[in-house]
């Protein structure tokens, strides 16, 4: 048997950099957020928006329902979150963190959603849709 040699010559190796490079940008393109569009939590209560927030600034804000209820949720560092509520199950605080489009918070005993939208079209979000291990 022939041994081969394995020995890299600076074309192999330029090559093999310019294409890690490739990896690395692409990479990034596609999964860091695009700050040239707006994010926004829109906020709906009895299916209507009562109020429009950027998610680029942090917020802390309680709303009272019409049966006198009140949900309390914070935006921090573009992350929504419900941090207190005085209905009787408490989905909407064990829901978690919210922070990509699409995503939503549901209070349904006071008719409360959280939803971040994007003033983007949908068609050019470049999220992937599916990551499959």
């Amino acid at each position: 048997m022939e041994k081969i040699s394995r020995n890299f010559t600076k074309q192999d190796i330029a090559i093999l950099l310019v294409l890690i490079l490739f990896g690395v940008v692409a990479s990034i393109w596609i999964y860091l957020p695009d700050r040239s569009y707006g994010t926004f939590l829109e906020i709906r209560q009895n299916g209507k928006v009562i109020k429009t927030l950027p998610l680029y600034t942090d917020h802390e804000e309680t709303i009272t329902s019409n049966d006198g209820g009140s949900n309390t949720f914070s935006i921090k560092d573009g992350v929504v979150s419900m941090t207190r509520s005085d209905c009787g199950d408490h989905t909407c605080i064990r829901t978690g963190k919210i922070k990509k489009t699409g995503e939503s918070i549901v209070c349904l005993p006071h008719r409360l959603v959280l939803q971040i939208t994007t003033d983007k079209n949908e068609n050019d979000i470049r999220e992937p849709d599916m990551i499959a291990h």
